[in-house]
């Protein structure tokens, strides 16, 4: 963890705590709950996977295998690569139907990567609370 800087800081009061410091008060996530997120979060690193998860996010209903290779102008093998990295990972779902693959996304896992990033849960910042620390940092010399 590194400390904040002296021009970071105003002044500390009496009390010995910087007034830059500020207690996070929200839960951390659980190691094995962060251990399990990161898989998800691995699965998307890379940009082919993220555009799969994007496009079958936006339907409705699940995709055929067919209609993925189309719209994403690759070569099938690396679509079908790409899907069972996803479905392997847990965030797609794969449902055969005769011939054809039909793929979804499992909302359940989307809904554990937007708990790490969730904005709406963080506290918000108000204008006033910028104002503040901008007018405080322009004070500093």
């Amino acid at each position: 963890m590194v400390a904040p800087s002296e021009a970071e800081c105003a002044p500390i009061p009496p009390s010995g705590v910087p007034l830059c410091s500020v207690p996070l008060t929200t839960p951390r996530l659980p190691a094995e709950e962060a251990k399990q997120i990161s898989v998800l979060f691995k699965a998307l690193g890379h940009p082919h996977r993220v555009q799969l998860v994007n496009l079958l996010a936006r339907q409705s209903s699940p995709v055929c295998v067919y209609d993925i290779t189309m719209a994403m102008e690759l070569a099938q093998s690396t679509v079908s690569h790409h899907l069972k990295q996803l479905v392997s990972a847990g965030l797609l779902r794969r449902e055969q139907r005769g011939i054809w693959a039909y793929y979804s996304v499992d909302r359940a896992a989307t809904e554990h990567l937007s708990a790490v990033i969730d904005l709406d849960v963080a506290p918000r910042r108000n204008d006033r609370d910028t104002a503040t620390t901008q007018e405080t940092a322009a004070a500093r010399p």
